[in-house]
C-alpha cells in the first residue's frame, strides 16, 4: 500500500475506515473504504501508519470541520444576496447598513475615492453624473461655455469634479464665504 495521507474511522461504531492516498504516478487521488477487521490485510497496513487513537481522533477532527463547513454554507446562503453584490461589485444592491466585516457597514451613502473613480469606468454612470452636474443652479446659470465644453468633454470623473469644483471656488455665499 501507499503512504496514506489521511485514514479515519467513518463513525461512532468503528466499522469502518476512509483511507485517501496519491498517486503521483498517475496525477490521482484515491478516496478508498474498508471494513475495520484488525486481521485484514489493508487494516493492518493502515494501522502501520495510524494508530486507533488517530482513526478516532481523525474522525473527531473531521466531524468539526464538516459542522464548520455546513455553518460557513449556512451563513453564506443567509447573506447570499449581499456576498455575490460585493463579489460582482454591485454596490447599489447591498442591503442599506449591510455589515461586510470587522464592524464596518457599507450603506448607499459610503464614499470612498477608489469608488467615485470607478464611476468614470461605467459609461452609463458616468452619463448620469454628468446629467446630473448640468442640473446644478451654478452650471446652468454659467455663461462660461468653454468651461462647460470641458465638462462635457471630461473622460474621467476627477476631471468632471474638478472642472466642477471651479464654479463652486468662485462663487461666495451672502456672507463672503467660498462655497467650497
Amino acid at each position: 500500500m501507499k503512504k496514506l495521507d489521511t485514514a479515519r474511522f467513518t463513525d461512532t461504531s468503528r466499522s469502518l475506515i476512509r483511507y485517501e492516498w496519491d498517486d503521483k504516478k498517475a496525477d490521482m487521488h484515491y478516496v478508498e473504504h474498508v471494513t475495520f477487521n484488525p486481521e485484514d490485510k489493508t487494516v493492518k497496513q493502515i494501522l502501520k501508519q495510524f494508530t486507533i487513537e488517530d482513526l478516532e481522533k481523525n474522525y473527531v477532527e473531521f466531524n468539526k470541520h464538516e459542522a464548520q463547513g455546513h455553518k460557513h454554507m449556512t451563513e453564506f446562503l443567509t447573506h447570499y444576496d449581499a456576498l455575490t453584490a460585493i463579489i460582482d461589485k454591485r454596490w447599489d444592491d447591498i442591503p442599506e447598513g449591510y455589515e461586510i466585516g470587522a464592524g464596518q457597514t457599507m450603506k448607499q451613502g459610503d464614499i470612498t475615492l477608489e469608488a467615485i473613480k470607478e464611476v468614470g469606468n461605467d459609461q452609463e454612470k458616468f452619463f448620469k453624473l454628468k446629467l446630473e452636474i448640468f442640473e446644478l443652479q451654478e452650471v446652468k446659470n454659467s455663461k462660461n461655455r468653454q468651461w462647460k465644453a470641458k465638462m462635457r468633454k471630461a473622460t474621467t470623473t476627477l476631471e468632471l469634479l474638478a472642472l466642477l469644483y471651479e464654479v463652486y471656488s468662485t462663487l461666495e455665499n451672502e456672507e463672503g464665504e467660498r462655497q467650497d
